[in-house]
C-alpha cells in the first residue's frame, strides 16, 4: 500500500521525497538531460549536485546503458522521467539502482495517474498544472511506495501549510480562465501571453523568481486543487482510454505528446503556428528553458549529453487529447511533413 501526499507543485513533491531520503550538500542525484528546470530546482535548493544522464533516442528517457558510469558513492538517488508519456525502461533502471543500493524516483508528470505500471521505485511524483495529462490547477502529488521513506515524509508533513489566501484566490481564478480558454480549442495560442504575464507576476508562473528562497516549498496543495483533483483524475482515466487509441495503433502506453524529428526546429514552429497547427516546442534545451550561463549555473556541461542536445534542437511534439482521432494525427503529421519539406525547398 502506497502513501499519498499532496504538495503545492510536483517539484515540491520531489523536494520532499529527496529530503525524506536524506539528500543534502555533498550528495549527487542523477537526472536525465532533456528535462525541465523544475526537476533540477529542488536539487539545487537542497544543495545537491545534479548529474546529467543522456537519453535514448527511442524513448526520450534516461538511457540505462549510460547510467552505471555516472554512479558514485555520493549518488543519493536516480530520477527516471517518463518523457511525453513514453515509459522509461524502469526494469533496467531499477535493476541497476538495486544492485548499487541507490533508490529510484519516477517523474510521472507526463502520465495520467493509474495508467503507468507499478515499478520497483521508492516513490513517484506527479504534476497537475497546465499542459499535463490531468489538469486540476497548480499542484503536485508524491506517491510513496517505500514504507521507511513514507514514514519519514509523514513525520515532516506537518511543516507544510496551505498557500496564503491571496494565492489561493489567484489560482482559483486562473483555473477558471484555463477552463474557459480550453473550451475554445485555442488555448495553445495563449502560451506566449501566459509566459509574459507570468514573468510580470500577474499569474502563477511555471518557474519561481528565486527558487532557493521561494516560500512555495513550504506549501501543501491548495484547497481548491485538492477538492477538484479526484474528479479530474476520474475524468483523466476516461480520457486516457480514448487517448490510448488516438494513434491508431496499440503502443502499450498512453501517449501525452507525439515526438516528431524535424530539421530546422525554429522555422518549423513558426510555419506551423502560421498554418494554425498546434506544435509543442519543449524541450528546447537540455534543461528547458535554460541556456548559456543559466545552463552552466545548474551544472550542465555542453557536449556531455549529445542525444539530449540533438533532441532539443530537432524534436517538436504534437498533442494527444481525448478528442484526438487517428485521422487527426495523420492529417497533422502530413501537414507537418509539408511544412518540413517547404523549409528545405
Amino acid at each position: 500500500m502506497s502513501d499519498i501526499l499532496h504538495y503545492y507543485r510536483g517539484r515540491v513533491a520531489l523536494h520532499a521525497i529527496l529530503e525524506g531520503l536524506g539528500a543534502g550538500p555533498g550528495d549527487e542525484v542523477v537526472v536525465q538531460a532533456y528535462t525541465c528546470a523544475a526537476v533540477v530546482e529542488p536539487l539545487l535548493r537542497l544543495g545537491v549536485q545534479p548529474v546529467y544522464a543522456d537519453i535514448s533516442r527511442d524513448t526520450f528517457g534516461l538511457d540505462p546503458q549510460r547510467l552505471p558510469a555516472l554512479l558514485t558513492r555520493r549518488t543519493r538517488a536516480i530520477v527516471a522521467q517518463h518523457t511525453f508519456g513514453i515509459p522509461a525502461p524502469m526494469a533496467a533502471i531499477t535493476a541497476i539502482g538495486r544492485e548499487r543500493g541507490i533508490p529510484v524516483i519516477e517523474d510521472s508528470a507526463h502520465m495520467t495517474p493509474g495508467t503507468v505500471a507499478r515499478a520497483d521505485s521508492v516513490a513517484s511524483f506527479w504534476s497537475f498544472e497546465w499542459g499535463k495529462p490531468v489538469v486540476a490547477g497548480v499542484g503536485g502529488t508524491a506517491v510513496v511506495h517505500d514504507p521507511g521513506l513514507a514514514a519519514e515524509m509523514r513525520r515532516g508533513y506537518h511543516r507544510y501549510t496551505s498557500p496564503p489566501p491571496l494565492r489561493e484566490a489567484m489560482m482559483a481564478a486562473e483555473y477558471l480562465a484555463y477552463r474557459m480558454a480550453a473550451g475554445t480549442g485555442m488555448l495553445w495560442r495563449l502560451r506566449t501571453l501566459y509566459r509574459r504575464l507570468s514573468h510580470a507576476g500577474v499569474v502563477t508562473g511555471s518557474y519561481s523568481p528565486d527558487p532557493l528562497t521561494s516560500p512555495e516549498y513550504g506549501w501543501r496543495m491548495s484547497r481548491s486543487v485538492r477538492w477538484r483533483l479526484p474528479s479530474r483524475i476520474v475524468t483523466g482515466h476516461a480520457e486516457a482510454a480514448r487517448r490510448r487509441h488516438a494513434t491508431g495503433r496499440d503502443l502499450g502506453y498512453v501517449p501525452h505528446r507525439i515526438p516528431v524529428v524535424v530539421g530546422d526546429k525554429d522555422r518549423v514552429l513558426r510555419e506551423a503556428a502560421a498554418a494554425g497547427l498546434e506544435v509543442g516546442d519543449w524541450f528546447t534545451t537540455p534543461v528547458h528553458p535554460l541556456a548559456g550561463g543559466d545552463l552552466a549555473a545548474v551544472g550542465y556541461r555542453p557536449g556531455s549529453c549529445p542525444n539530449a542536445e540533438w533532441a532539443a534542437a530537432h524534436v517538436v511534439t504534437l498533442p494527444v487529447r481525448a478528442g484526438t482521432r487517428p485521422a487527426d494525427l495523420d492529417r497533422a503529421l502530413a501537414r507537418l511533413a509539408r511544412i518540413e519539406a517547404s523549409v528545405h525547398a
